[in-house]
């Protein structure tokens, strides 16, 4: 079943008088994008956690959170670094200048950047502290998935709702095209009955110029094309996992059948029902940006 892009996780574990949190915040990237903000502590896990996020995730930018706290004195022991705190601030100075912000700097923009705390020392219980990482992590990432899950649900049955009204559509124009080829063969044996008057038609030619007429006028390859894509349209929707790029192809080919209806069909009606089309298509191409 088809999950959003969009979600947010959060693991907790609490172990020896330390507490591990984990949050995970996702949202739509045509990739998958992980930023981390971990504690220097455990720098060196980052790569194992990247590893861990990309079995189970496939798309979106992923914003990772963590943060350990020691029951002893609130936090571990850590230090501010000084000269990074200037080299900080002299940088958010100089963004100060260039954008023209008149904001004051506060300690809360400080606090945005991890780099200028330090560990006084590497703890101990390194090995312990990522073990209750991971289960923290899962934790979120289980949260996380359940979220994406339930508004990817939400999602599909918006699109499947916008794709039923396409067919309907097409149902509408092969009936408008019917009945415009019909219309238009009777006013074609009008005319040449009142041009040739009391000569006898030449039923043969006449027979041949309404077979052209309606070859030109004709939609029904791309009638048949377009609900081939809604019938695909709705199997990966109901089967498949990891959609968006599958999905956002089919939305160009469906685009490209309309198009051609538009140019061929040469009706008012039909021009109306296929502007109506596009738009529905659009909004589900807008919906697609949201499934993984």
């Amino acid at each position: 079943m088809a999950s959003s892009m969009t979600g947010l996780g959060v693991g907790e574990i609490q172990e020896g008088g330390m507490t591990v949190v984990v949050e995970l915040k996702s949202v739509n990237n045509r990739f998958l994008e992980i930023s981390c903000r971990i504690p220097s502590v455990i720098a060196r896990y980052e790569q194992e956690i990247r590893k861990i996020i990309r079995s189970q995730i496939t798309r979106g930018k992923l914003y990772v959170t963590i943060a350990i706290q020691d029951e002893a004195d609130g936090t571990l022991d850590i230090r501010v670094d000084s000269e990074m705190a200037k080299k900080i601030r002299r940088l958010l100075d100089e963004l100060r200048q260039a954008t023209g912000v008149e904001e004051k700097l506060c300690l809360e923009h400080f606090l945005k950047f991890s780099e200028i705390f330090e560990p006084l020392k590497e703890p101990e219980d390194g090995e312990k502290i990522w073990e209750s990482l991971q289960v923290a992590l899962t934790k979120a990432l289980t949260d996380l998935k359940e979220m994406r899950d339930k508004e990817g649900s939400a999602l599909v049955r918006d699109i499947v709702g916008r794709v039923q009204d396409l067919e309907e559509h097409i149902d509408a124009i092969e009936r408008i095209v019917q009945k415009n080829l019909q219309d238009k063969y009777e006013k074609m044996v009008s005319r040449v009955q009142r041009l040739i008057k009391d000569r006898e038609i030449d039923e043969e030619r006449l027979n041949a110029e309404v077979v052209l007429m309606a070859d030109k006028m004709d939609v029904t390859e791309e009638c048949v094309r377009l609900r081939s894509h809604d019938q695909l349209f709705f199997s990966v929707l109901e089967k498949e996992a990891a959609i968006g790029k599958k999905l956002n192809f089919l939305l160009q080919e469906m685009n490209r059948e309309v198009n051609t209806i538009s140019a061929k069909a040469l009706n008012a009606e039909i021009s109306h029902l296929v502007v109506e089309m596009k738009e529905e298509i659009e909004k589900i191409r807008e919906q697609v940006q949201n499934l993984e």
